[in-house]
């Protein structure tokens, strides 16, 4: 069955059975699963990721549709996670779906990030994105990090020890005003993205690219990477070496 379902990246050189029976031992957690979400638990889930925990709060809306494909018309006013539960279940059923229908608070989030390899930030809230950078980098495990804004995207993956973090990109002093535009295409290019750089460091594939900070500008059609200096400020990681 496994070498039927997955046979296609099994073939993949430098990934084969080793790398689809650490996947298969994966335990991750993903905060959100909307239009960043969707795309990370689609393709996390189909690789044959053996865990995977989601912490969703909200209901479904009209103007969620252009960007979170998890959903549809006839999910208006349902439970993000219920309707995410049931869908992905059906995606992959030899995953262990675990949906949270709740906002995320310290407790939880460090409770998640103890029993997890890896933390995936598809949230769309700052004081959300940092309680789980803080709860991995407390947990010593790696955080990939999204967000999007019209055309724009943002792809990071934060070490488990060490700088910079999270809260070098986007510090304490920063504050969303407002939730930004979003083109629907571009929350799945940069879902995929995450999605990929989660495969290949649970799977063990290729470097490690921490502090690495990928920018996309999908109207540009350009991309480029910049190294994130850490703030010797750093609320979060300043203490760390």
């Amino acid at each position: 069955m496994a070498l039927s379902r997955y046979g296609r990246q099994l073939t993949i050189p430098g990934f084969g059975e080793r790398g689809q029976a650490r996947l298969a031992s994966a335990r991750v957690v993903v905060l959100g699963a909307g239009g960043l979400g969707f795309p990370v638990l689609s393709y996390l889930g189909a690789a044959g990721v053996g865990r995977i925990s989601v912490v969703e709060s909200d209901a479904v809306e009209l103007n969620n549709l252009n960007r979170q494909l998890l959903f549809t018309d006839a999910d208006l006013g349902r439970r993000k996670a219920v309707v995410a539960g049931m869908r992905l279940a059906a995606l992959n059923r030899s995953v262990d779906w675990r949906c949270l229908d709740r906002h995320l608070d310290p407790e939880i989030a460090a409770e998640l990030c103890r029993e997890a390899d890896l933390a995936i930030d598809c949230a769309d809230n700052i004081p959300a994105r940092r309680m789980l950078a803080a709860a991995a980098l407390g947990a010593g495990i790696p955080l990939v990090h999204g967000a999007v804004a019209a055309f724009e995207g943002t792809v990071c993956v934060f070490g488990p020890v060490g700088r910079p973090c999270y809260a070098c990109l986007e510090p304490v002093s920063f504050v969303e005003a407002t939730p930004p535009p979003v083109l629907g295409a571009v929350a799945g290019v940069v879902g995929t993205l995450m999605a990929s750089e989660a495969i290949r460091l649970l799977a063990g594939i290729g470097p490690a690219r921490f502090g690495e900070l990928l920018l996309l500008d999908l109207e540009r059609g350009a991309f480029d990477r910049v190294a994130l200096p850490p703030r010797p400020d750093c609320e979060l990681c300043s203490g760390q070496r």
